[in-house]
């Protein structure tokens, strides 16, 4: 039976040089992105916060389901198929309905909000006779059926002799190329150059921008947390929060600036919109966050009434939303009631 490493020289792993031009090309895309610096600012770990199932109903909740808008037209680069028309009984209606809740479900799945990762930094060995004896890297990835590209192993041999383990940015290169990945290409397109983000979303094309970025990148890359907070931030800035809605990045958004202590913004929104449901359930939210507990509070109105006079931070603005929508609820129940009267 082959030994281990000869199984790792011979069987397993194959050799990748990686040239000068390329090489300086890599260097070039990491000056432009590197965002290892960026800080988020949120008060505790995104991903013990994301994937508990109350947030997971609450963010659901949030998010809503306007079926027009999750079945629109998308920037796919494929001919469209013109519509079909069946006669259907009552039972084969109620068979397809539930068919597309279930593609609405897969449609609407969040993206994780997660932290960056950590870079890898682990050196294998160092062999001083091998200094000078190429120019170039060489990578070599185990190429083995059955290991996800998150756990699979690559190893780059440096020309000064250092045998290390590979960065993220290389090993995502290498499995790109050896087990392609749709949607994704192996050099950072350009698109998410600063520039052109903010391009792209002075057009209001958001969704666009997250979609490619989810394609591109694994959630806890420092280029997807740096495109994702980077437009998140901007729908919140400008208000744009209904581009959004019914979107599976809906959900993250409203945890990242719950997390970041900035959805009043959104708050004052939802109160100006009516939608007193959402606005609770946001508090709610906050709560969850917060503390890890449900808030005691079982009026919506009360529940909103004590984050605006206790934890908000816009309380004057939102005071102000909140006061006019009062008032508005009043007269419409004023009017309703003598609808009533007049009726009877």
């Amino acid at each position: 039976m082959a030994s281990r490493a000869t199984m790792f020289t011979f069987s397993k792993f194959r050799y990748f040089p990686v040239l000068k031009h390329r090489v300086a090309k890599f260097s070039v895309s990491r000056n432009i992105l590197n965002s290892s610096a960026f800080d988020p600012g949120y008060s505790r770990d995104p991903a013990e916060v994301f994937f508990k199932e109350n947030v997971q109903s609450l963010l659901d909740r949030l998010t809503g389901r306007d079926y027009d808008k999750v079945f629109h037209g998308r920037k796919l680069g494929q001919r469209l198929e013109p519509p079909k028309y069946e006669l259907l009984t009552q039972a084969e209606v109620d068979q397809v309905m539930a068919e597309m809740e279930e593609k609405l479900k897969k449609k609407l799945q969040m993206p994780p909000l997660l932290k960056e990762r950590e870079p890898i930094n682990k050196i294998l060995s160092f062999n001083p006779e091998l200094q000078g004896f190429d120019d170039c890297k060489y990578v070599f990835i185990n190429i083995s059926q059955g290991i996800t590209n998150r756990n699979r192993e690559v190893v780059v041999r440096d020309p000064n002799g250092v045998l290390r383990e590979a960065s993220w940015e290389e090993k995502q290169k290498m499995c790109q190329i050896y087990f392609p990945t749709p949607g994704r290409e192996i050099y950072t397109p350009k698109m998410f150059e600063e520039a052109n983000i903010q391009d792209c979303l002075d057009q209001g094309e958001f969704e666009f921008v997250l979609d490619r970025a989810c394609a591109q990148f694994d959630p806890d890359d420092p280029d997807y947390v740096r495109v994702t907070r980077k437009t998140y931030n901007f729908v919140d800035e400008n208000a744009k929060f209904a581009s959004l809605r019914s979107t599976r990045h809906f959900g993250p958004m409203v945890l990242h600036l719950v997390l970041s202590k900035r959805m009043d913004n959104l708050l004052f929104h939802l109160i100006n919109s009516k939608d007193i449901d959402a606005a609770a359930d946001l508090v709610r939210l906050f709560h969850e966050v917060e503390s890890n507990t449900s808030p005691t509070e079982v009026d919506e109105f009360q529940l909103i009434e004590n984050y605006i006079q206790g934890p908000a931070l816009k309380k004057s603005a939102l005071e102000l939303a909140w006061q006019s929508f009062l008032e508005i609820d009043k007269q419409r129940r004023e009017a309703l009631g003598q609808q009533n009267k007049a009726s009877n």
